[in-house]
């Protein structure tokens, strides 16, 4: 489990939370009405609100230190809030597998917003519901047509978490920090973080789905992760019909900062293969018509979800993993200085 550091930059590895026999380690804690978060174990704070969740990096005396969607260090009382716990041992199989998927953006921080007015953040989430939804149970999956049906041939996930929750304050839809994000998949282990977006300011025109997936360039598993999800993704997406845009290339993209590191925090930051998928441009009048429909969104979670299974069952490497690009944006990056903790 990682500690986190006040700056707050990932400093070293401690000791796992042990949770009660046969239950495995506390990875994240999920707030209950009442629960305060203080700076220190046992001292007074703010109460905020239920619905969210907070990766562990350690427990004393009846206490979690956590990191708020803030990325501020903090202390809960195990009283007063729920754990979350992941298996010790892993394996190669989905019922052996941690995952943790991450609606893109949050309010106020809407990210793309399309010509009708439909915004990234609602749509990450959606998907990202019935993302979990599919890894919650077991599946039985037709590779031939990738009709995802329930059945028994493929078990649930270990564990599926969310970033952020459509039951939780402002029905999920509030901000969270790049370095929480990164963190809640270090905190349980993950076999792999996605993170939900859709597409905007596409470069050409295509004749099949434009989606596309950020990927690490220091972790050899990310563009195999990434290229499982864009290949199966586009595949769900053929079933449409679109004015469908894009950019050149493979779908995937490897970007590096000035000295030579992942540019993007979440990858830099996650010690787990991870993706940062766009599915389709929500700036793309045609494709935001379909992004709309319940149809499209469960299609994308489909496609997800078959990629994770072939992540986790197969050695699958369907698009070869691209050459980073430097890439640089003028300007500070976001302060989380006036990030709010949702309260009551």
């Amino acid at each position: 489990m990682w500690r986190l550091a006040a700056d707050p930059t990932p400093t070293d590895v401690i000791a796992p939370n042990a949770g009660p026999t046969g239950e495995g380690l506390v990875g994240y804690v999920v707030t209950q009405d009442g629960t305060v978060l203080s700076t220190n174990p046992g001292e007074p704070g703010p109460v905020v609100a239920g619905g969210l969740i907070f990766p562990v990096s350690l427990t004393t005396n009846g206490d979690y230190e956590v990191l708020d969607n803030c990325n501020r260090l903090g202390w809960v009382s195990a009283d007063r809030v729920a754990p979350g716990f992941v298996p010790s041992e892993r394996a190669r199989q989905m019922d052996r597998s941690v995952f943790v998927i991450d609606p893109g953006h949050g309010a106020p921080d809407l990210g793309a917003v399309g010509p009708s007015g439909l915004t990234e953040t609602e749509a990450n989430l959606d998907v990202s519901s019935r993302v979990i939804e599919l890894l919650a149970s077991a599946h039985d999956i037709d590779w031939a047509s990738g009709a995802v049906t329930p059945g028994d041939s493929v078990p649930a996930a270990a564990v599926a978490v969310m970033t952020r929750y459509p039951d939780g304050p402002n029905g999920g839809d509030y901000e969270l920090g790049l370095t929480f994000r990164a963190t809640m998949g270090n905190a349980v282990d993950a076999t792999a973080l996605v993170s939900i977006h859709h597409n905007t300011e596409p470069t050409m025109d295509l004749d099949y789905p434009g989606t596309s997936a950020f990927v690490s360039a220091s972790n050899e598993q990310s563009p195999r992760l990434g290229g499982l999800i864009v290949d199966e993704v586009r595949r769900a997406f053929s079933g449409f019909e679109a004015d469908w845009v894009g950019g050149p290339g493979s779908g995937l993209v490897a970007r590096v900062g000035a000295d030579g590191e992942d540019y993007y925090s979440i990858l830099a930051r996650s010690e787990q293969p991870a993706a940062i998928v766009e599915g389709a441009y929500i700036s793309n009048p045609s494709e935001e018509a379909l992004i709309m429909t319940d149809a499209f969104r469960q299609a994308y979670a489909e496609g997800v979800y078959r990629a994770l299974v072939r992540f986790v069952t197969t050695d699958d490497y369907p698009i070869p993993a691209p050459e980073p690009e430097f890439f640089d944006v003028e300007g500070p990056p976001r302060s989380m200085d006036d990030c709010v903790v949702p309260r009551p």
